[in-house]
């Protein structure tokens, strides 16, 4: 869906989703907060901070402190193929309930998504889907096993490198159990949503099967687990983020909670 716009002149002016036009509209510069990126070359004019691209992936930031997650990406026989079984399983499920709030044309964005498999599903659906995570290795896993066509970008869930009011729907699951400062990231999320929009989180549900999560400090692969949540604390969050609750629900098997929070109209 073309975008229309207003420039410094008060003219009003429409941008095709596939121009780099449509992309620089869209990014934020996450050293000086400013809307002033380009892609050729790829900087920030305003304080001239060079960023990079990998073979398709636009890059904000670089691995760094990545080694848990990337041995947690490694491929591991028979147990990565039940468990490409069970994502397939959920991921379908969750892709299922957000095309209910998304219109072909528009924009979701998929942040600490690792290989962002809904967004993939969505961009085959005609949504204008973004996936981001801090890590390499899952993007790569993204374009060259799942085939995705997201724009995959790498950056920072909590200095998201687009612009405001940019997406209709900002959504991860299994992300935000794994911080200590979930609120933060979460306001990062509403920040990107245009109003009068959504933002959806799922983590791991405190009365679910993965509650045994907090019985141990390391899964299978090494990677920590994180923090379940209850309905009532995963909604609180939302609340505090500034959304308003409008849905919430387990999912995949009651291993899940999702709650759908709508930004509201300033």
């Amino acid at each position: 869906m073309p975008m229309i716009k207003e420039n410094l002149k008060g003219e009003i002016f429409i941008i095709s989703p596939s121009s780099f036009e449509f992309m620089e509209q869209l990014l934020r510069c996450p050293s000086c907060k400013g809307n002033s990126v380009t892609l050729k070359p790829f900087l920030c004019k305003k304080c001239n901070t060079k960023y990079s691209s990998n073979n398709g992936i636009i890059q904000f930031v670089q691995d760094q402190n990545t080694h848990t997650w990337d041995h947690y990406w490694k491929r591991i026989p028979v147990y990565d193929n039940i468990m490409d079984i069970l994502r397939t399983i959920m991921n379908v499920q969750l892709k299922r309930y957000l095309k209910k709030h998304v219109q072909a044309g528009e924009l979701t964005l998929e942040p600490g998504g690792g290989s962002a498999y809904v967004s993939a599903m969505l961009k085959e659906e005609g949504i204008d889907a973004y996936a981001m995570d801090y890590a390499s290795v899952p993007l790569q896993i993204a374009q060259q096993q799942l085939k995705s066509k997201a724009t995959l970008v790498q950056g920072d869930l909590f200095n998201i490198p687009f612009t405001d009011n940019i997406f209709d729907v900002t959504f991860n699951n299994s992300t935000m159990e794994h911080f200590p400062n979930p609120l933060d990231g979460l306001k990062e999320m509403a920040r990107v949503t245009k109003p009068g929009k959504y933002v959806f989180v799922g983590v791991p549900f405190t009365y679910g099967p993965l509650s045994v999560y907090k019985l141990k400090k390391s899964s299978f692969k090494g990677a920590w687990d994180g923090t379940t949540y209850s309905r009532q604390g995963l909604k609180k969050l939302l609340t505090d983020a500034g959304l308003e609750i409008i849905d919430s629900r387990t999912f995949f098997f009651r291993c899940f909670i999702g709650v759908l929070g709508r930004k509201l109209e300033r």
